[in-house]
């Protein structure tokens, strides 16, 4: 049964993210350090293929790494602002300090899950990582606004995903288009070489703390009616 709250939830995340602008930050910080990453792994193009082949397996293991670092401290600061209307980024550092060990667990697990799902892409059209954010992303909501154990976290994004099949899909193509969005809008703000990238990157983070804000916030719904592991 969907939660008749949901709309709610929508729109208190949006509010949320109006007044809490700093929640977009961590992830801005965190991809520009991944890019620089990428930057530097830049295979050459006269290198063997095999050789390319690793780089660019390493390339999107520095974007797993990055991706789930910024949402779990994104999450910490969400989950704040949930609860008091504000975030700070004391809020994520301190979500990594509490739940430190349940982060850091839950952090590996999807590590290792993301690396397989990547391998699989290309043999599965892209389905593999498709399932990937449908399972697992209520995964860092678990760690750390359940503070839950990293496998738990881990097996109750599961069940949630199981149990609230469509709000979840929704939430994976809303995932799905901002990725295609950030190809879209680099290539549109291509022409301008240091400001273009920029706005591009603040578009893309702030679409994705709100993402993080309406997961955390179903995630507390979801808790507050009983609907999560006891």
């Amino acid at each position: 049964m969907e939660s008749p709250a949901a709309g709610k939830i929508f729109a208190r995340a949006a509010s949320l993210l109006v007044r809490n602008p700093a929640i977009v930050v961590p992830g801005i910080v965190v991809g520009c350090l991944a890019a620089l990453v990428q930057f530097a792994l830049e295979p050459d193009p006269l290198a063997a293929l095999d050789a390319s082949m690793w780089t660019r397996l390493l390339q999107a293991v520095a974007q797993i790494v990055a991706a789930i670092v910024s949402i779990a401290y994104t999450t910490g600061m969400a989950d704040a602002a949930w609860q008091t209307g504000r975030a700070r980024f004391g809020d994520g550092t301190r979500a990594f300090r509490r739940d430190g060990g349940h982060v850091f667990v839950a952090m590996l697990v999807l590590f290792a899950l993301g690396f397989g799902a990547a391998l699989l892409a290309p043999f599965s059209f892209g389905l593999s990582l498709v399932a990937y954010i449908f399972f697992f992303i209520y995964t860092m909501a678990a760690a750390v606004v359940g503070e839950r154990p990293g496998f738990v976290a881990v097996r109750e994004s599961i069940e949630i995903a199981f149990r609230r099949p469509l709000p979840t899909l929704l939430t994976v193509l809303g995932v799905l288009l901002i990725a295609f969005a950030m190809g879209a809008v680099a290539t549109l703000l291509a022409v301008a070489p240091l400001i273009g990238p920029l706005v591009a990157a603040l578009v893309i983070q702030t679409v994705i703390a709100y993402v993080v804000l309406v997961i955390v916030g179903e995630y507390r719904a979801l808790r507050n009616r009983g609907l999560t592991l006891a």
